[in-house]
């Protein structure tokens, strides 16, 4: 576990990992040793008017339903589509252009351990897809440089609102949808 605000991300011109404080800027091809420690913050409560419609630890916008997973709550992509199963919804995907801006609004107050999260986008047969019965895939908002080559999955970048491809394998906290 890296202290709060450092994140191992694969660098595929290196061949190797290298980290990153996305507090700082910092980047380092060694392990951090410092910056924060802990648990992180503590959960930030879902009003009456943010829950909605939604279920008790659901926020509702667009006619859906958001589940933000928990500060330490970081799986991989696998890991993440199954807990997302267990929550009665699945892995973000977008409807609507605005949804990841709206994510990364609430999640400036919410406040994850990672700086990216998952989405349910993953590239099959080298094209980007949703998953079935989702929006085709047209005029993703990439971050710079992106998609580079290091992964599969599709991760949005948080402090952005802009999709990265990432390593499959690699943890991140994830957001769940359902239909409201």
């Amino acid at each position: 576990s890296l202290p709060y605000g450092w994140e191992k991300k694969f660098d595929g011109k290196m061949n190797g990992f290298v980290y990153i404080n996305h507090v700082t800027g910092e980047t380092r091809t060694s392990p951090p040793t410092h910056g924060s420690s802990g648990t992180g913050p503590a959960p930030v409560q879902i009003s009456a008017r943010e829950q909605g419609a939604c279920k008790s630890g659901w926020r509702y916008a667009f006619n859906f339903c958001y589940y933000i997973s928990a500060f330490a709550d970081i799986q991989s992509h696998s890991g993440a589509q199954a807990a997302c199963k267990t929550q009665g919804g699945e892995l973000f995907w977008p409807q609507f252009v605005y949804e990841s801006f709206f994510l990364k609004k609430t999640l400036n107050k919410v406040k994850i351990s990672t700086h990216f999260f998952w989405t349910n986008g993953e590239k099959h047969g080298g094209k980007w897809d949703w998953g079935t019965g989702h929006p085709a895939f047209s005029n993703p908002r990439w971050s710079p440089g992106q998609p580079d080559g290091s992964g599969t999955c599709l991760a949005v970048y948080s402090h952005t609102g802009f999709l990265d491809d990432q390593p499959c394998e690699t943890q991140y906290n994830y957001v769940c949808k359902t239909k409201a």
